[in-house]
């Protein structure tokens, strides 16, 4: 009677895998033109910051709805929800202390966070056509911060220079690849977490918990995707604000992007690298140019009273991100290319040219070489390292107090692990610190620490 009931339990399992493997793939599709996917984060944290003192917190990260849009190879879109409280300083709402000045809660609601419209395929055609409301090509941010970056918190090159637009204009890549058979299916051998998930089945075990019987997994056999061309680029034009330029009826501020990208494997077969440190390779560098950072989120908004003074202020962004083997690599520069000159709320004449860096390491766990992206699965670890400069913060009178406004850290560190506990589920812990500028140029010369807890579901 045992063995019918084990071989019972069996057959239901396989059964109920079975079904669910076929309705795998029909992935996350709605219709034949419409997908969703999205994300929820969890996040703790205790820190404290230059002047007050260590606050403990429990909050919703991210709560976002990404809807793809594909009506054929030529012509598609996307249109990305995000849960927002109402409290922000962006777009404050209801009773937010931003909004009425009184302390509150906002109005909770979800807001077009990102949306484009692109029409092309630079896979056979070299140039493309596009129009959304984006995050501008500036240095590594793309608006994505889970993508961007494996730390929970954010560099400080995507906290000043992230300049999100409603913007149109072209995009290309060259030399468009030739026609060629699509690359033959391989199996790809599956990165297991290494620490939360196999503790927690320990426990389970050891609290009497008995798993019904599995399947052997057998991967599936993935058809890898097509070589991008290895040059690239945009150009988009985008209206500034007002506060910029007083009653301008012109579009005339842009952005541009060029960039290349390569890889390779030493030449050698991938089932004899899994234990290089060097191959297979990637290399990715592009360089951005735009006419006013201070349409920037953060300039933008912390430079608001003085806008009018400083004008247009043209900057420039250098990046690279490449992958060896086990590693990934991200460096980064961003600066204004002038200098931005005003007088302050308290008289005092400012000079400053705001510029920004990071360098971040990664390194992924059970790597194997076909994994493609580093951190995207299994465990990894990583440090993220950043700075700025002429970014201490300038003085505005509020109600006749002076207030020390436009400041960010002048470095700050993030040491990060995390683990894919299962598909589509990470934690992560990270610890932060960041370093205030020297009280002889308007900081506080204080050090200022953080611990961060991450519970992401991607859907």
């Amino acid at each position: 009677m045992t063995d019918l009931e084990i071989a019972w339990a069996a057959q239901e399992n396989a059964t109920r895998q079975i079904i669910g493997d076929t309705l795998k793939k029909t992935g996350p599709q709605i219709n034949s033109f419409l997908a969703l996917s999205g994300v929820i984060e969890g996040l703790a944290s205790r820190t404290n910051d230059f002047t007050g003192p260590t606050r403990e917190n429990l909050a919703l990260g991210t709560a976002e709805l990404d809807f793809d849009i594909k009506l054929s190879d030529w012509v598609t879109g996307a249109v990305v929800l995000h849960f927002d409280n109402g409290s922000g300083a962006i777009f404050p709402t209801g009773n937010s202390p931003v909004f009425t000045g009184i302390p509150g809660t906002g109005v909770d609601r979800f807001t077009l966070d990102r949306t484009h419209i692109l029409v092309g395929d630079l896979m056979q055609f070299p140039i493309a056509a596009r129009f959304g409301v984006e995050t501008l090509h500036f240095g590594t941010s793309t608006g994505v911060a889970r993508l961007d970056t494996l730390s929970i918190g954010t560099p400080l090159t995507t906290e000043v220079f992230e300049n999100r637009q409603t913007a149109g204009g072209l995009e290309f890549a060259w030399p468009t690849p030739p026609l060629q058979p699509l690359p033959a299916p391989v199996v790809v051998p599956k990165v297991n977490p290494l620490v939360v998930a196999p503790a927690v089945q320990q426990i389970a075990r050891w609290l009497g918990y008995a798993p019904p019987p599995q399947r052997p997994f057998r991967p599936l056999p993935v058809r890898p995707p097509l070589e991008p061309a290895p040059f690239y680029g945009s150009v988009v034009a985008y209206r500034g604000s007002d506060s910029i330029l007083p009653n301008r009826t012109k579009i005339d501020d842009y952005n541009a992007t060029l960039g290349f990208r390569t890889n390779g494997h030493c030449g050698v077969p991938y089932e004899q690298l899994t234990s290089s440190f060097v191959c297979p390779w990637t290399v990715d560098f592009h360089v951005d140019y735009d006419t006013s950072v201070f349409e920037s989120r953060f300039l933008h908004n912390g430079y608001l009273p003085f806008l009018s003074q400083i004008g247009r202020v043209p900057g420039v962004a250098a990046s690279v991100k490449s992958s060896l083997g086990p590693f990934a690599v991200v460096g980064e520069v961003n600066a204004a290319l002038r200098s931005a000159t005003f007088l302050d709320g308290a008289g005092i004449p400012r000079h400053m040219i705001p510029m920004t860096w990071q360098f971040s390491l990664a390194y992924q766990f059970d790597w194997n070489p076909w994994v493609t992206e580093i951190g995207a699965q299994g465990d990894f670890i990583s440090i993220g390292y950043s700075g700025s400069k002429d970014m201490a913060g300038v003085t505005l009178l509020q109600a006749g107090i002076p207030t020390r406004i436009g400041f960010v850290p002048q470095n700050r560190l993030f040491l990060t692990a995390g683990e894919w506990v299962t598909d589509g589920l990470k934690v992560a812990v990270e610890y932060s610190a960041n370093w205030d500028y020297s009280t002889n140029v308007g900081g506080t010369g204080k050090l200022a620490h953080g611990a961060f807890g991450l519970l992401q579901l991607n859907f």
